[in-house]
């Protein structure tokens, strides 16, 4: 699947959702080193079960990952945009914003 589908993909079948209370993470930037990946990465292999994900940045930069490497690249991404994690079935996601905080979410059975 191509950034532009992915991105499309993520707006419409991420709907309904059950998401998570905000969760602090903390920032990766000049004046805050204090990104907590031990625990971003922990909330993530709770929450997917497979290794192949989508990370949704925009129109023209999402693109297929793989887990491990999606979270990463995630403290460097949040210095300039939000971020979106999910699974290839968009029945699972993360969400990462700017400010140091993320949730997750999955769809009821």
């Amino acid at each position: 699947m191509d950034s532009r589908n992915i991105y499309i993909s993520s707006q419409h079948r991420l709907t309904g959702l059950i998401w998570s209370e905000l969760i602090y993470v903390g920032l990766n930037h000049e004046k805050a080193d204090e990104y907590q990946a031990d625990k971003v990465a922990e909330y993530a292999h709770t929450l997917f079960d497979e290794k192949e994900v989508y990370v949704v940045i925009g129109r023209h930069d999402s693109h297929p990952s793989n887990l491990n490497e999606a979270l990463k690249n995630v403290a460097t991404l949040l210095k300039t945009t939000d971020v979106l994690i999910c699974n290839q079935s968009f029945s699972k996601a993360m969400n990462f914003y700017k400010l140091g905080v993320m949730c997750y979410g999955k769809k009821l059975p």
